[in-house]
């Protein structure tokens, strides 16, 4: 007995998104994460962010948890059908009070099963301790 088995990975042409019907994926639930730390490895502990698409100026809807767990979804498998098979450039900003302290862009995609970083920092360290 023969089993055909379809998934996404990258040796298989699923970066597209002309034509999913047969794909088989998997049942993980990814996000893009970042971390934020400090030189010394200290976590940095924002006390707001927004993640800004670039092109349109809207601000997506993104999990917070970066209070609980020092980490900063950018993306998720949820903007998958936003992001099929495009260069999708988002910003990320990160304010401790009132003050900006962090500011990147990032550049994410999603093949038929799953989204993915293409560019940018999945850690930053900052120079600067924040009161």
């Amino acid at each position: 007995m023969a089993i055909l088995y379809t998934g996404c990975s990258s040796d298989k042409n699923n970066d597209r998104t002309e034509d999913c019907s047969d794909v088989i994926c998997d049942m993980a639930f990814l996000n893009i994460p970042i971390t934020i730390k400090y030189e010394d490895g200290t976590p940095v502990v924002l006390d707001s962010y927004e993640v800004i698409e670039v092109a349109t100026g809207k601000v997506r809807d993104v999990p917070n948890w970066g209070k609980e767990f020092n980490t900063y979804i950018i993306a998720s498998d949820l903007d998958r059908g936003d992001f099929a098979g495009k260069e999708i450039e988002l910003q990320f900003v990160g304010k401790i009070g009132e003050k900006i302290v962090v500011a990147k862009n990032y550049v994410v995609s999603a093949n038929c099963c799953h989204t993915y970083l293409l560019k940018g920092d999945e850690e930053i360290v900052l120079k600067e301790r924040i009161p």
